[in-house]
């Protein structure tokens, strides 16, 4: 592959967190090879080096940049969601589900963690907490935040869960075949039911468990 010129160093890091996405979506952060990104990039190993400093800054770069990339489309999605009108809130609330991970993002975003990745998720988790407790704010203006953080929570590994594994399990169950693929869109019903539970319905459905005395008592 010929040598590629960049007009800029942004450009360059650009170039390589490109690659190394590609890179790592189709042999998983285990298998990324600095040799295979500048390969991948157009451009020579030790400028991957230069601007990375190592194999483990690299992927966590690709990691921070994911998440952040993510971060701003899911926020982006919940303010228009909060913006719509009532009656289309579901699926303004479908269509937040939907921009979460796009193409093969949620699959990196899964191996990225697995792997160990030292890069933290707490600003971004507190930017689509606050849009959350905003969005639902908008249906209950009483909306306990740490109901919110409950819900996020359940649809973050939701989503996750079926980015790894939901189209075997969908596949098993039959919700990918013609006639059903659209009547029973996974997204869409998991928005319907997030649209229902309200405070009154959360809180009703909470068990707190009961404390056992000790021996002592």
């Amino acid at each position: 592959m010929a040598r590629k010129t960049h007009k800029s160093q942004q450009a360059a890091r650009t170039a390589i967190l490109d690659a190394a996405e590609k890179v790592i979506t189709g042999v998983g952060p285990a298998g990324l090879r600095i040799s295979a990104v500048a390969k991948e990039a157009g451009m020579a190993h030790p400028n991957v080096l230069h601007h990375f400093g190592s194999r483990e800054g690299l992927i966590a770069a690709v990691a921070e940049r994911v998440g952040l990339r993510a971060t701003e489309r899911i926020t982006a999605a919940i303010k228009t969601a909060a913006e719509a009108s009532a009656d289309k809130k579901h699926l303004a609330l479908t269509a937040v589900l939907d921009t979460a991970f796009l193409g093969d993002e949620g699959r990196l975003v899964a191996w990225l963690h697995m792997s160990g990745v030292e890069n933290s998720m707490d600003a971004n988790m507190q930017r689509i907490l606050a849009m959350a407790q905003e969005l639902r704010r908008t249906v209950d203006a009483n909306a306990d935040p740490i109901n919110t953080n409950r819900l996020v929570v359940l649809i973050t590994l939701a989503l996750v869960g079926e980015v790894v594994y939901g189209s075997g399990i969908t596949d098993a169950l039959g919700f990918n075949d013609s006639e059903n693929k659209d009547h029973n869109s996974f997204r869409a019903w998991l928005a319907s039911i997030v649209m229902g539970l309200s405070d009154d319905v959360l809180n009703a459905m909470t068990v707190v468990p009961s404390q056992s005395k000790s021996d002592d008592d």
